[in-house]
């Protein structure tokens, strides 16, 4: 399970290292060249860095001046962009390569932020024993949500809908 998948991230005080790229292997330097011909053919001022590797996943931030333009609203266009480039990569490549997209360490943001609104909306379904749900989000959010408060006595969380619709519902645990 990658970090992303399991809603952990860089601590604050952390800063990211960049990996020197001789330390690819063949089918890894090929994806982050994708990557380099993404960010060229975008006419942006950004560029892939390579920050971390972990099996078969190669954890990857865009920086430059207009990296903050490659979120979109809630980080679907990072998650547009870091699907279409795994489908091509893996088009590409021999071997299980796959990569995770960070730009201006938003996903550490937007994760920090869901769970301030996960806790919240937990005191809330606790003080009105009414279930609440949140908007429609993609599967590596609701896990974060879901493992967040896994271990809540008073409250219990499912997942309902259909992709793209699909979202975490926050319940009272009925006793």
């Amino acid at each position: 399970m990658t970090a992303e998948e399991n809603g952990t991230s860089l601590g604050e005080s952390e800063q990211p290292v960049s990996i020197d790229t001789t330390e690819l292997n063949a089918d890894q330097r090929q994806a982050v060249c994708l990557l380099e011909e993404v960010c060229v053919a975008s006419g942006l001022d950004c560029a892939p860095i390579v920050r971390s590797l972990q099996g078969a996943y190669i954890y990857i931030d865009l920086a430059g001046s207009d990296a903050h333009i490659t979120w979109g609203r809630m980080g679907h266009s990072l998650d547009a962009l870091q699907f279409l480039c795994n489908l091509i990569i893996s088009h590409r490549v021999s071997t299980d390569v796959r990569i995770v997209l960070d730009s201006d360490n938003y996903r550490q943001r937007r994760a920090h932020a869901l769970e301030e609104k996960a806790l919240e909306i937990a005191r809330e379904v606790k003080e009105r024993q009414e279930e609440a749900e949140f908007e429609p989000l993609p599967s590596h959010e609701r896990r974060l949500i879901h493992t967040l408060l896994a271990e809540d006595p008073d409250i219990t969380t499912y997942s309902e809908g259909d992709d793209p619709d699909r979202h975490v519902v926050i319940s009272p645990k009925r006793r």
